[in-house]
């Protein structure tokens, strides 16, 4: 399998998902995203035809784009007889609700927030158009979102319950890289967010694949 790939949010959360379910062995290619070599004709032929990363081209010549779709079919194939969306029909539709609410609630405002900053508009070169006027709308609903998630994570150690999946590493592989620029997301305030924060860094199988992301991910 070839992984298209860059140092890039949805990246890691799929390197994620494929350590912890121990799933197929990645040949990674790395994609300059700076030039944007994603955006060429070459990558747009080759790969996908949207331009976006990353692929995953699988041995029969299908192409698989979209984190979720990646993550599901990498974990459908793995080999460590535990499914992080779930092993009955219960726990993959919980699952499923923790990954809509993720995505709708803080992937996508976190990652809109980003890409209407002022700054991003040389970066993007026309592939996307920021409107920086909407960010402080964005941070409010970010923030929303974050306080309904510290009421929902009373009494639980992961979104869904007391078993760690999917749904736990899209929202750790969303907002860890971004922390940096957003602090005011972990806030101590938020004691149950906070508190699960400090859970999925404890996770050696979390930490060993942090370690090797970049050491597999990079561009030369």
């Amino acid at each position: 399998m070839e992984f298209a790939a860059a140092v890039y949010i949805s990246t890691r959360i799929i390197w994620l998902i494929a350590i912890q379910s121990r799933g197929p062995t990645l040949d990674v290619k790395s994609v300059d995203i700076s030039t944007p070599e994603n955006r060429g004709l070459g990558y747009r032929t080759e790969v996908n035809k949207r331009g976006e990363l990353p692929a995953l081209r699988l041995d029969d010549g299908t192409i698989l784009t979209e984190t979720t779709a990646i993550c599901s079919y990498l974990d459908e194939v793995a080999n460590s007889g535990h499914s992080l969306f779930g092993s009955t029909p219960i726990e993959r539709a919980v699952t499923t609700m923790w990954l809509r609410r993720i995505d709708i609630e803080l992937v996508q405002p976190l990652i809109s927030w980003y890409r209407n900053a002022e700054d991003t508009i040389d970066f993007y070169r026309g592939n996307q158009i920021p409107i920086p006027e909407v960010r402080m709308i964005q941070k409010v609903q970010i923030n929303q979102a974050l306080n309904q998630l510290d009421d929902e994570l009373i009494g639980k150690d992961y979104l869904c319950g007391d078993r760690f999946s999917a749904a736990d590493i899209l929202l750790y592989g969303i907002v860890t890289p971004m922390l940096v620029a957003t602090p005011w997301m972990n806030v101590p305030g938020r004691l149950n967010v906070a508190a699960w924060f400090k859970r999925m860094d404890d996770r050696k199988a979390i930490q060993e694949a942090i370690k090797g992301f970049r050491s597999h991910v990079i561009v030369d």
